[in-house]
């Protein structure tokens, strides 16, 4: 298995959200790193493997995950609109490549939440259905 990892060193502030996952098994794996204003992202997957759950569950595990959703895709036009305000900022251009390296970031870390909250809402939406012949 191959590791890639990359370490951004700036004197400048990088504001990163914390991002917060819960599984199923109860432990929470977050990264945290210091801002002026924090910007937190918690995706709770715990009713995302619903196989076997009453249909009422279901539902309210479906509404869950759609509330979720739409939060991240806030939290990814505040990130964006962030983004546009660097780039439109005064800064000379290596703070802006600085800044909008660390924005574009936490962008794609925001983008791979949102997909893997539409995956749990699709396994969620689909439980019940069987495609076996």
């Amino acid at each position: 298995m191959t590791t890639i990892s990359a370490t951004i060193a700036s004197p400048y502030s990088i504001s990163t959200p914390k991002v917060s996952i819960k599984g199923t098994d109860d432990t929470t794996s977050s990264t945290d790193a210091g801002s002026e204003k924090e910007k937190s992202l918690k995706v709770d997957t715990s009713g995302a493997n619903v196989a076997g759950a009453p249909a009422s569950k279901g539902v309210d595990v479906i509404e869950q995950i759609k509330k979720q959703i739409e939060q991240t895709e806030k939290l990814l036009a505040q990130q964006q609109a962030q983004l546009a305000r660097v780039q439109k900022s005064q800064a000379s251009e290596e703070q802006k490549a600085q800044q909008a390296m660390a924005i574009q970031t936490q962008i794609m870390g925001t983008q791979a939440a949102l997909q893997t909250l539409r995956g749990a809402l699709l396994q969620a939406m689909t439980v019940g259905v069987d495609t076996h012949a």
